[in-house]
């Protein structure tokens, strides 16, 4: 096991490394001049420019600007914006609110996806299954922010069931809305594959031989059907969660959160490369260590699974 582990944080240093080399090249790349804006309504200055564009290294060549940047990542620093503020502090007060908000949408990915796959699965061609077939697949077709304009409209300014939206302390409460529209989609996906690998299950010939050697079918399929068929749910859900953090931009737009986000968002219309390279590092780190834990609950759903 640890071994594994090993080996696998090992691989995590190549797959980092390309990864953020193809964001640095990919962001300042971009067309535009990151100094506009910064002196008002007048064009900066000549000397105001070169001693920005000496401060940030973008004279030098594109691998040098890479170097530099990883040898202070290695120590810990994510850079400073071109608004001169470490990108490390402005996520250290952004990320607890997206982390929070991914979360809470997991939750609801994972209960509400479960139980409509399992009673759809277990339920097969009734109207349960029907229900949730053609629910999930009209969700899928709908894009978030129309789910997230429409709930934010009658959940909260017609009906007053939630904040229309999210306040700088980002409480429980307020952040149901937008982790229920966040989630919403992986909700749906999270119910068909449950389903479909369950229905899938329930047809195998081991589920068949436990029943006909006396196990009771309910604990057939808890037991055995069940957790075989959540293997691929257990993939999904933990590739989601890296993809619920870099995907906020849409929900923590439409309910004013600030998060990481609307921070990515900002950057990018700034054309702060070094914001935008900092948040996207981090991505690619939550992102390659959730996978790492979803290897790790192979082996805990079927113990076929060794990772000696």
């Amino acid at each position: 096991m640890y071994k594994y582990i090993l080996r696998r944080l090992i691989q995590m240093v190549p797959v980092l490394l390309g990864a953020t080399f193809i964001i640095f090249a990919m962001v300042f790349a971009l067309p535009g001049d990151p100094t506009a804006g910064m002196c008002g309504d007048r064009p900066c200055s000549p000397a105001f420019v070169a001693q920005f564009r000496t401060e940030h290294n973008l004279n030098d060549p594109l691998p040098t600007r890479y170097a530099k940047y990883m040898v202070n990542l290695s120590h810990g620093d994510l850079g400073t914006n071109f608004r001169g503020v470490k990108v490390a502090e402005d996520l250290k007060q952004r990320y607890p609110t997206t982390a929070k908000l991914a979360a809470m949408a997991i939750v609801f990915e994972t209960v509400i996806g479960l139980i409509a796959g399992v009673l759809a699965g277990i339920r097969k061609g009734k109207f349960i299954d029907n229900l949730v077939l053609v629910s999930t697949l009209l969700v899928i077709a709908i894009p978030v922010f129309v789910i997230g304009a429409t709930m934010q409209y009658y959940l909260g300014v017609k009906w007053k069931l939630f904040p229309v939206t999210v306040s700088s302390g980002a409480t429980f409460y307020e952040l149901l809305m937008p982790a229920f529209v966040l989630g919403s989609a992986s909700i749906a996906y999270a119910a068909r594959l449950t389903r479909t690998n369950l229905v899938e299950n329930l047809r195998a010939d081991y589920l068949r031989t436990a029943v006909a050697k006396g196990l009771t079918r309910r604990r057939a399929i808890g037991v055995h059907a069940l957790r075989n068929s959540l293997i691929p749910v257990v993939t999904y859900v933990g590739a989601d969660f890296g993809g619920l953090l870099g995907g906020a931009i849409v929900t923590e737009r439409i309910f004013n959160i600030q998060g990481v986000g609307g921070y990515t968002f900002t950057s990018l219309h700034n054309r702060d490369g070094v914001a935008v390279v900092g948040t996207v590092t981090i991505l690619v780190l939550v992102f390659l260590l959730a996978n790492l834990l979803v290897d790790l609950l192979y082996g805990v759903l079927d113990p076929r699974i060794s990772h000696d």
